[in-house]
C-alpha cells in the first residue's frame, strides 16, 4: 500500500512539474460549475469520465457518448441503468467501459490510468479534486436539483463537448414543451393535490418546493403538498395526513406501501386509489430532461385521460431527447 502511494504521489508531483504554458492562453471554451468553479477547455474534451449519472445520461442524449471512456459503477450495478443503456451503446453491453468509481467514492489511480480531459462529477473530495487539477485534469461538478441546473449542464456539457448545436435544439425543444406545459396548467381551474415519494422504500421522504420534482409537478399543473423548500425532506406520518393529497407519486416502488399502511387509511388518495408509479425509472428521471416525460404521466393520471393514455406522448418524448435511432431502441426495450 504504501509503495502504491508514493507511485501515486509521485505521478501527481510529476503532473504538477510539467511546463504548463498551454493553460496560459486563452481558451475556446470556458464554463462555470455548480461549485462556482471555472472550467477551460482549448477544444472540446474527447475523453471524458463521468460518474454523475444525469450527467452520463446528458452525454447521450447530446450524441457525444463516443467521448465517455469511464462511467460510474452504478451503470452496471443497477438494472434500471444497465438495461437501457446497453440498447444503446454495445460498449455498456460488454462491460467493457471503464467504472473508476461512482457518485460517492472515485478512485483516483483508476482515473489517472485513463488519462482524460476532463471529469464530470457530483460528489468528490476537494483533496482528489486538488489532485486532478494540479495534472491540469478539469473536473466539472454537476448537481441536477433544479430545472435551472439541468439546463445549464446540459449546455455547458454540450460546450466542453463540441456539442453545442445538439444542446442548443435540447433546450429549445425542453423550453418550449414547458411552456406549453404551463400554459395548459394555468387553464386549471381547481388543480390537484399530489405528494412524490422517493424511491427505495422512502415513502416519508419527499420533493420541496427547491427540488426538480417541485418543478415536475408544478409544470404537470397539480399543486406539491410539500411547502418546504429543502430539496428532499424527510416527514411523518401525521405531516401526511395532514396535508391529505389527493394523489400520491411513486418513483419505482410498490403503492403497498402505502396500502398496507393503516395509520395512513384516511388519506385521499389511499382511500380513492390514486397512487401512480412512475416506471421504469429511466423513463422518467427528474434529475434529467425526462422530467418532460414525468410531467405529461402526472398530468395524464391527474385529470381523469384513459388509463396510459400518456404513452404516445412520453414515447415522442424519448425520441426527441435520445434521437430516432437510440430513442426507438429504448422504447423496445420497455414495451
Amino acid at each position: 500500500m504504501k509503495k502504491l502511494f508514493s507511485i501515486l504521489s509521485l505521478s501527481v508531483a510529476l503532473y504538477g512539474c510539467t511546463d504548463n504554458s498551454e493553460t496560459k492562453h486563452s481558451s475556446n471554451i470556458v464554463v462555470t460549475d455548480a461549485k462556482g468553479n471555472t472550467i477551460s477547455l482549448e477544444k472540446p474534451a474527447e475523453k471524458i469520465v463521468a460518474l454523475f449519472d444525469p450527467s452520463v445520461d446528458a452525454i447521450y442524449m447530446l450524441q457525444a457518448q463516443d467521448k465517455l471512456i469511464g462511467i460510474p459503477a452504478e451503470t452496471y450495478a443497477d438494472k434500471e441503468l444497465f438495461e437501457p443503456y446497453k440498447r444503446i451503446d454495445a460498449r455498456v453491453a460488454a462491460k467493457s467501459l471503464t467504472i473508476p468509481g461512482s457518485n460517492e467514492t472515485a478512485n483516483l489511480e483508476s482515473i489517472l490510468q485513463l488519462k482524460p480531459d476532463l471529469v464530470i462529477v457530483q460528489n468528490m473530495t476537494p483533496g482528489t479534486i486538488n489532485s486532478l487539477k494540479q495534472m491540469n485534469i478539469p473536473v466539472y461538478q454537476a448537481a441536477a436539483s433544479k430545472y435551472e441546473d439541468v439546463m445549464k449542464e446540459l449546455k455547458d456539457i454540450g460546450a466542453l463537448t463540441g456539442k453545442n448545436d445538439r444542446a442548443a435544439e435540447l433546450l429549445q425543444y425542453a423550453d418550449s414543451t414547458i411552456k406549453s406545459m404551463q400554459t395548459q396548467s394555468a387553464a386549471i381551474t381547481k388543480k390537484k393535490n399530489a405528494y412524490f415519494a422517493w424511491a427505495n422504500g422512502r415513502i416519508f421522504s419527499t420533493a420541496g418546493h427547491g427540488s426538480m420534482m417541485h418543478n415536475t409537478l408544478t409544470n404537470a399543473g397539480v399543486n406539491n403538498v410539500c411547502t418546504t423548500e429543502i430539496d428532499q425532506p424527510n416527514i411523518n406520518p401525521e405531516t401526511l395526513l395532514q396535508w391529505n393529497p389527493d394523489m400520491i407519486i411513486m418513483w419505482n416502488d410498490s403503492p403497498d406501501l402505502f396500502y398496507n399502511k393503516k395509520e395512513l387509511s384516511a388519506i385521499t388518495a389511499i382511500q380513492q386509489k390514486q397512487i401512480f408509479n412512475l416506471m421504469p425509472m429511466f423513463y422518467y428521471n427528474p434529475h434529467t430532461l425526462k422530467s418532460l416525460a414525468a410531467s405529461v404521466a402526472i398530468n395524464q393520471w391527474a385529470y381523469g385521460f384513459a388509463d396510459n393514455g400518456h404513452l404516445a406522448k412520453v414515447e415522442n418524448i424519448i425520441k426527441k431527447l435520445y434521437g430516432e435511432e437510440n430513442g426507438a431502441k429504448l422504447l423496445n426495450y420497455f414495451k
